[in-house]
């Protein structure tokens, strides 16, 4: 799979000492709730109105279940004692080794070959009508095409329909950006953003503004600070380090990928494919990247995909010297603005028997109970929830709080300090300006790394690259 190059400034040389953060495992219960009874007559999915009589078994299918999940059951079935939640996990998490301490490496990637299996499974049960009530993937689902098949509930409609939803207690722009097709098919639970931690001091006379740059700005303002104003061969300072020509290109994908595939039209951009192949070559050969790691201070930027409050704070002051600035992610996609993804995106079963239970646990899940609990490990959609995590902050580096992180970075130790008031208050600013859902494909992605390989070692042009891709993705898109 194909090297992932937006990831938070933790991974790889951060390990976190904290209190595992997946459950030892769901159960694996009936395989499907629209196969449970309470079907309407003709096979399909009946709406419940008011409350259902006797005990209604909600079925959840996620390819690895968490303590957040595990968290939500748990309450979700106090509060609903009419209401059994049956989690049906693909992958077992894997059990920490003595006691309940485990380290855990921020940003992990899910295993290609899990996440098949997942994919795989959730697509035969809902293709044929068995699928759980609630879906719960981690963003490389592509839930676009199940929206298309009329295989997923409509979440817009259950929230216009339910006169205790209230939008204003979440962040308005995140549920905007979920938008498809005027609908809303699957909804996040929590956020990491999409940005680029820049060197303050070496970005001062640069001009450029992130809220709305694409990939070519980024270039032209990174140029004037790469000159070798010292004549030793090397430039100056590089936009990024630790970054090839590859993995340049992957990163400009990542953060293009609404502009390059149109799922809803099911075709693909060539044009902007092969102008962002050729421009990461461009920038590799005229040395505005390298692959090797250097010292922060050569550095301009790093890429960073900060998972929650605790660590947007850390990147911060762990990286060029606690001074540096976050910025929006480049793109070339029409729709500018900051970026998020998610990994606990939540859809309903369009043939689900309990679509009213199931809509009433997707939306316990944004609960400002569970939403302030830091087994969420992520950016809250609840304001109030958010807003509480970010007082929390205060604790950090205070004598006062007992639960310490144990931070290691290259070998040496740091100990994190407690945040000004100035570094909180922008999160909140960042939270309300994300305007961008960064949607993935991992059938896509394959395809792409598989046939961009060759014209990197000069065996293809971008031209011949994106015809290839082009056909492929055309194809997958059609299925």
């Amino acid at each position: 799979m194909w090297k992932k190059t937006i990831q938070t400034a933790l991974t790889g040389g951060v390990l976190l000492s904290m209190t595992a953060l997946t459950a030892c495992g769901g159960s694996t219960g009936a395989s499907g709730g629209a196969a449970d009874k309470g079907a309407s007559p003709d096979g399909g999915a009946g709406v419940a109105t008011g409350q259902s009589s006797g005990q209604v078994t909600l079925t959840l299918s996620v390819m690895t279940s968490n303590r957040l999940l595990e968290l939500a059951k748990q309450k979700f079935e106090e509060s609903h004692p009419n209401v059994k939640v049956d989690i049906k996990e693909y992958v077992a998490a894997p059990k920490p080794e003595g006691g309940n301490k485990v380290m855990v490496r921020a940003g992990a990637k899910p295993d290609p070959k899990d996440l098949e299996k997942f994919t795989t499974g959730v697509n035969t049960e809902l293709m044929s009508g068995k699928g759980s009530d609630i879906i719960v993937t981690d963003g490389n689902f592509p839930y676009k095409k199940y929206a298309d098949k009329k295989l997923l509930e409509n979440l817009a409609d259950q929230m216009k329909n339910d006169p205790s939803f209230k939008r204003d207690d979440y962040y308005t722009n995140v549920l905007d950006a979920m938008n498809y097709k005027s609908g809303l098919y699957a909804l996040p639970a929590k956020l990491s953003l999409n940005m680029l931690h820049g060197n303050t001091a070496a970005l001062a006379n640069a001009k450029f503004d992130d809220k709305t740059w694409s990939w070519n700005d980024f270039r032209t303002a990174v140029e004037p600070l790469a000159k070798d104003a010292n004549k030793d061969g090397l430039p100056d300072a590089y936009a990024l380090a630790g970054t090839d020509a590859p993995a340049l290109f992957a990163l400009m994908v990542n953060s293009s990928f609404g502009k390059l595939v149109d799922t809803a039209s099911k075709k693909f951009d060539t044009q902007t494919f092969t102008e962002l192949l050729q421009l990461s070559k461009a920038m590799s050969d005229s040395k505005l990247v390298t692959s090797e790691k250097l010292d922060r201070a050569n550095v301009l930027f790093q890429s960073a995909n900060p998972l929650g409050y605790d660590d947007l704070i850390m990147v911060q002051q762990m990286k060029f010297d606690g001074k540096g600035t976050m910025y929006g992610l480049p793109t070339a996609a029409d729709a500018k603005g900051l970026s998020f993804t998610s990994d606990t995106l939540l859809s309903i079963n369009a043939k689900s028997a309990h679509k009213k239970e199931a809509w009433e646990f997707v939306k316990f899940m944004l609960s400002e109970d569970i939403q302030k609990s830091r087994e969420l490990f992520g950016f809250a959609v609840n304001k109030k929830a958010s807003r509480e995590r970010q007082e929390q902050l205060k604790e950090i580096g205070s004598e006062s709080n007992k639960n310490k992180m144990r931070l290691m970075i290259d070998g040496k130790e740091f100990s994190p300090t407690t945040p000004k008031q100035e570094d909180i208050d922008k999160i909140e600013g960042y939270l309300s300006s994300v305007r961008v859902y960064a949607e993935t494909d991992p059938r896509v992605t394959s395809i792409i790394e598989q046939e961009a390989a060759p014209f990197f070692t000069g065996q293809k042009s971008a031209e011949e690259v994106a015809k290839t891709v082009q056909n492929k993705v055309n194809t997958y898109l059609q299925e």
